[in-house]
């Protein structure tokens, strides 16, 4: 049985019966089957953490899939296996698409049946600048919203700001990357705010109480202030990443 810790029992059973279904019906149609996300962090949170994983099929037809589609269910219904479907020749240019979902993979993952085509996974520097601006954005743009929907209610106000701490921190990684900074070896939201705002000079209060809200943390915020000053840091972000676009050759 797989043994990752701080991971229950019935995480480790799915998996080991999920590769075991995969490998029965696929054949030798299945490449590879590779866990990421919480699992694979070490940060599985239990009713909140899907269990992610990449499977790699060398054709990807109609049938093959219907083949697969049994054992992916049972996963799905026994603990929440999410799964992502791609061809070994898929992934490097998927992920010149997505760089830095990609490159999250393949920092965090582990083989539990097959190829691995993660390990040396690349991506062009000018590819992840682009990406990151594009999902920062796309978080403050969300970010508006949501405080427009949530504007008389706080405690949904306080769950969207709980909710914006993880992605923004995986952009932040990505972002400590582009500049060649230094990223936390320890993988928690918390720590990679106050890298990320010592290493560009933003402000690093609001962004700490975002990582205390995910924590569960109690609040006495001024929620719409606190609001204000995550959009302002999330801003000057955007800012760090624009300006990291290098000069034509």
């Amino acid at each position: 049985m797989l043994d990752f810790p701080g991971v229950p029992e019935a995480v480790r059973t799915a998996l080991d019966k999920l590769q075991e279904d995969l490998v029965r019906a696929a054949g030798k149609n299945l490449a590879g089957l590779i866990l990421y996300g919480g699992v694979a962090r070490g940060r599985y949170r239990p009713g909140h953490s899907d269990v992610n994983v990449v499977v790699l099929l060398h054709e990807t037809t109609p049938d093959a899939l219907a083949a697969v589609a049994p054992a992916l269910r049972s996963g799905r219904r026994a603990v929440g296996v999410v799964a992502m479907i791609l061809t070994p020749a898929e992934v490097k240019p998927t992920a010149v698409v997505f760089p830095i979902k990609f490159l999250d993979i393949r920092d965090y993952h582990i083989v539990l049946y097959g190829d691995d085509p993660f390990a040396d996974l690349d991506v062009p520097r000018e590819q992840i600048r682009l990406r990151v601006v594009q999902e920062l954005r796309n978080l403050a743009y969300r970010l508006r919203g949501q405080f427009l929907a949530a504007i008389d209610d706080g405690p949904k106000q306080t769950t969207t700001l709980a909710n914006l701490a993880r992605p923004l921190a995986v952009e932040l990684i990505a972002l400590l990357r582009l500049a060649g900074k230094q990223i936390p070896t320890e993988d928690r939201s918390a720590l990679v705010f106050e890298a990320a705002a010592a290493a560009f000079g933003v402000d690093r209060e609001p962004l700490a109480r975002l990582a205390a809200l995910r924590a569960g943390e109690p609040t006495t915020d001024d929620l719409p202030t606190l609001f204000g000053r995550v959009f302002a840091a999330i801003n000057k972000f955007i800012e760090c990443a624009e300006g990291r676009k290098e000069p034509p050759a």
